[in-house]
């Protein structure tokens, strides 16, 4: 008896970790603990292999290193040519199976690009751009496209975008329809186009957000080819060697076109109101989307006539700000309108709000000193000898003495000149030819500026030096330009491309930037085609590519009491 108990115990304890192990191997899990598993999935066997010929199944099995899933098959699988029945896709153990539910062509090159969708069980990590290829006939397409996409403004390259063909002479193809061909751009922004039959293509490329392979979200940045195009047959590079360079391997492909598409991000054309606030009291802050053409304000309560308010504009002509002189209303309700733009009705307080903490009121962080408030634009207290002081006012300026401002230079009196920028008068411009290494003084004393809102500044006194050319460099430009009839901005930067300061040539010519911080140098230049002074990007349907930017080789290392000098021949812009 005791036996049989003995049997009965081990039995009942065996069975329960038996059904849990075998549980464990029926549903393959993450594993715990351990480093992540950043490692995408393997493929270790291909039925049929891939790029093969004379296919005539009706489905493709793939064996992969570990489990995995589809993630997002629906969107992510582009069929070339297009099937109108979807693939079924089944998994079984470590196997993806995909069969195909729809006759096939005969003779005919087939692709299918899985995008992001194979991912494995654990992390979730993709098999990025994979594609499976076979063709129904004895030939495998094996026409092909290569290039790079960059950004249009930098000229840095963008990576896992997607470059698409399609097999339509419409525009508007992007738009509706998803592509022929696609390919995913590698980390150099590279791309290649495999397996194409010999056909001519419209070919778009897409940062795709929602990843639909289709051109429809205003913040998809995009490229373009300017004509169709045609594939050719692979050929091998050629590799040329060059003594006289470090890097001196390089490969070259023979009389065989490489695109470069520059990716940009088009203009929303339609102007909107997209802000408004309270500075301060009777100061309020307009933003728009774009620089306003004629912007008009109609006060609906209280209703407000005459000269009721001064306007003021930010260098863009994008951001407005509004004195409302002598207002004793607590808010302002009224209509905002650009021409061309529809209506807006906004109603904003004219009051800083107070926020009652019991017994104590405080007033809201828009409240400013009843002081005028006045900023300048001298860094570290060092300037330039041929430049100029700024003073930015917090309110249009309606009485100022100039006599009641004073510069001091090794207690000498001096005067410098005198001239406000704007006719609303907030910002003066002071003029002085500073020596260099010398020490400055200037003081602005009580109430010599009164504002439109009856503020007056306080005594205001700092001190500056100017900069010498042992301490600084220099940088001297030599350059010519390819072509008359447009504007080239030159614009010098620091390493991390912050700029420093921007001339604008038309002609050849010699510019020199002086006065420099010791430091690394970049020289950028924008293709101002339409001379407006700024990059302007591109826009599809219009067919006209972002203006075109470009960057002097070298990278500038100045140091100080040292003047560089460089000979820059602007290349022209390449054919598209």
């Amino acid at each position: 008896m005791a036996r049989q108990t003995s049997y009965t115990s081990l039995i009942s304890g065996f069975l329960p970790a038996l059904l849990i192990f075998l549980a464990s191997c029926a549903n393959p899990v993450a594993p715990s603990g351990g480093p992540k598993d950043t490692t995408p999935p393997e493929i270790i066997k291909e039925i049929p292999a891939n790029q093969s010929v004379n296919f005539s199944s009706d489905r493709v099995i793939l064996t992969f290193s570990e489990f995995v899933m589809l993630k997002d098959i629906a969107t992510q699988m582009v069929v070339s040519p297009p099937m109108a029945e979807k693939p079924v896709f089944t998994t079984r153990g470590k196997s993806l199976i995909m069969k195909l539910e729809e006759s096939l062509r005969s003779n005919t090159t087939y692709n299918f690009f899985f995008g992001n969708s194979i991912v494995d069980i654990t992390e979730g990590n993709p098999l990025a751009g994979f594609q499976f290829t076979f063709s129904t006939g004895p030939i495998l397409d094996s026409l092909t496209i290569g290039g790079k996409l960059i950004d249009a403004f930098t000229n840095k390259p963008v990576k896992d975008a997607f470059v698409m063909l399609y097999d339509s002479i419409y525009d508007s193809i992007p738009y509706k329809s998803r592509p022929y061909y696609i390919a995913r751009t590698g980390n150099s922004g590279e791309f290649n186009l495999n397996n194409l039959r010999d056909n001519k293509y419209l070919m778009f490329a897409i940062t795709d957000i929602n990843a639909d392979y289709m051109y429809n979200l205003p913040n998809e940045d995009i490229a373009f080819a300017d004509s169709l195009i045609r594939p050719h047959i692979p050929v091998k590079p050629i590799i040329e060697t060059d003594t006289t360079k470090r890097d001196s391997i390089t490969e070259k492909l023979p009389n065989v076109p490489v695109y470069t598409l520059r990716n940009f991000r088009e203009s929303d054309s339609v102007q909107k109101l997209l802000k408004t606030s309270l500075l301060s009291e009777n100061v309020i802050s307009i933003v728009f989307k774009y620089p306003v053409k004629k912007p008009v304000f109609t006060t609906l309560k209280p209703v407000l006539t005459g000269d009721w308010n001064i306007t003021g504009y930010n260098k863009t002509h994008d951001t407005l700000t509004l004195w409302l002189p002598g207002s004793v209303a607590d808010s302002l309700k009224m209509i905002v309108a650009d021409s061309g733009y529809t209506n807006d009705t906004v109603e904003l307080a004219l009051k800083p709000r107070e926020v009652n903490f019991g017994r104590n009121k405080q007033k809201s962080s828009t409240e400013i000193s009843p002081k005028l408030g006045i900023k300048h634009n001298v860094v570290s207290s060092r300037i330039k000898p041929y430049g100029l002081i700024y003073l930015i006012f917090s309110e249009p300026m309606t009485q100022y003495d100039f006599n009641k401002i004073t510069l001091i230079a090794d207690s000498i009196l001096l005067k410098p000149d005198f001239e406000f920028e704007d006719s609303i008068k907030t910002t003066l411009k002071i003029s002085h030819e500073w020596k260099e290494g010398q020490s400055y003084q200037l003081i602005l004393n009580d109430s010599a500026f009164a504002g439109v809102l009856g503020h007056y500044n306080d005594s205001i006194a700092f001190r500056f030096s100017a900069f010498t050319e042992a301490e600084t460099s220099s940088l001297k430009l030599i350059i010519t330009i390819p072509k008359e009839g447009m504007d080239y901005i030159i614009q010098l930067m620091t390493s991390q491309e912050k700029i420093v300061e921007q001339k604008v040539i038309n002609s050849n010519s010699t510019i020199n930037f002086t006065y420099l911080k010791p430091d690394k140098y970049r020289v950028k230049v924008i293709y101002d085609t339409n001379r407006n002074g700024r990059w302007d990007t591109g826009n599809y349907l219009k067919k006209r590519q972002p203006e075109y930017i470009d960057y002097h080789p070298k990278e500038f290392e100045l140091r100080a009491n040292w003047v560089m000098e460089e000979d820059w021949a602007i290349p022209p812009i390449p054919a598209e």
